[in-house]
């Protein structure tokens, strides 16, 4: 289960999301989520600002593999 920590670095809130490998989150972009850093759907009342999908990796990648996703 997703969880997250949000701390104060000199002025800036700095929120960080921990995820099981396997997982997949969708994070809040428009910042009106009841529910943030995850989305709720909110969104859907500002045309463009959609989530952003994060999945962890079941297993981490093999050299060969992150040369071609990089």
């Amino acid at each position: 289960m997703a969880t997250y920590q949000n701390e104060d670095r000199m002025g800036h809130l700095r929120t960080t999301v921990q995820i099981e490998p396997g997982e997949r989150v969708a994070l809040c972009r428009c910042f009106q989520s009841k529910n943030f850093p995850f989305c709720d759907g909110t969104h859907k009342q500002h045309p463009g600002k959609g989530p952003v999908i994060v999945e962890a990796l079941a297993e981490p990648l093999s050299h060969a593999e992150e040369e071609n996703n990089g």
